[in-house]
């Protein structure tokens, strides 16, 4: 059985993959009813991580250039590969659906290329037309990046322990901030939102806190 490709259930490719390779009590089904790290899923996700390399070496090129006309070639080839990129991705999607759940190999293309377009436009934005005042609250977030993730995962993981009871039921601080609060106030969908909104305000109080201090964290 080869499975279906792009449902979100047993039969889908990855699972199927996986229970023949790896066996059922390696499975982490945590996301729903496959593994959102599968083993096939791994092979576009490592296809995905190559491009931004690419894309990083590209930008490392010609660095004893005249900063502007560097600048002014990087803008071109981001773009250029992001519409090439974005539009192979819809074209392919026709026959290979994009689908984060699976990483298919045309979410990897559209992706890539939105970001690459996005790059190009901040790159031209940002460092060629010097309009900086405006991005100082991504700055927060770009000075110390990886600490900032994983304290953000570390948060996130803290906020899901059961601490307390509410109503009968042992909640943790997501829960409860959600169900207690934001849901009753915006409704379930603007909860969630409005929950998002709020924790990603904490991690760049936190952010900004460092960026004051000029303290940036290596990891």
């Amino acid at each position: 059985m080869a499975g279906n490709g792009f449902l979100l259930d047993r039969s889908n490719i990855i699972t199927q993959f996986d229970l023949a390779v790896i066996g059922e009590r390696h499975i982490f089904l945590y996301e729903g009813p496959i593994d959102p790290e599968g083993l096939l899923s791994t092979i576009p996700a490592i296809a995905h991580t190559l491009i931004g390399l690419l894309v990083g070496r590209m930008m490392l090129e010609g660095r004893k250039d005249d900063r502007m006309a560097r600048l002014n070639r990087q803008v071109t080839q981001l773009l250029l590969l992001g519409v090439v990129l974005t539009f192979s991705g819809l074209l392919l999607s026709y026959g290979c659906p994009i689908n984060k759940k699976v990483w298919s190999s045309t979410f990897v293309l559209t992706t890539c290329g939105l970001a690459s377009s996005l790059l190009g436009l901040l790159i031209w934005l940002i460092d060629v037309r010097g309009e900086r005042d405006w991005c100082l609250f991504f700055e927060t977030f770009g000075v110390n990046p990886l600490f900032l993730y994983v304290f953000g995962s570390l948060l996130a993981t803290l906020f899901r322990q059961p601490f307390f009871t509410w109503h009968g039921a042992t909640l943790g601080i997501t829960s409860w901030a959600h169900s207690a609060v934001l849901a009753p106030l915006f409704g379930s969908y603007g909860g969630s939102l409005a929950y998002a909104l709020l924790f990603i305000t904490l991690c760049w109080t936190v952010g900004f806190w460092l960026y004051r201090k000029r303290i940036y964290i290596k990891i």
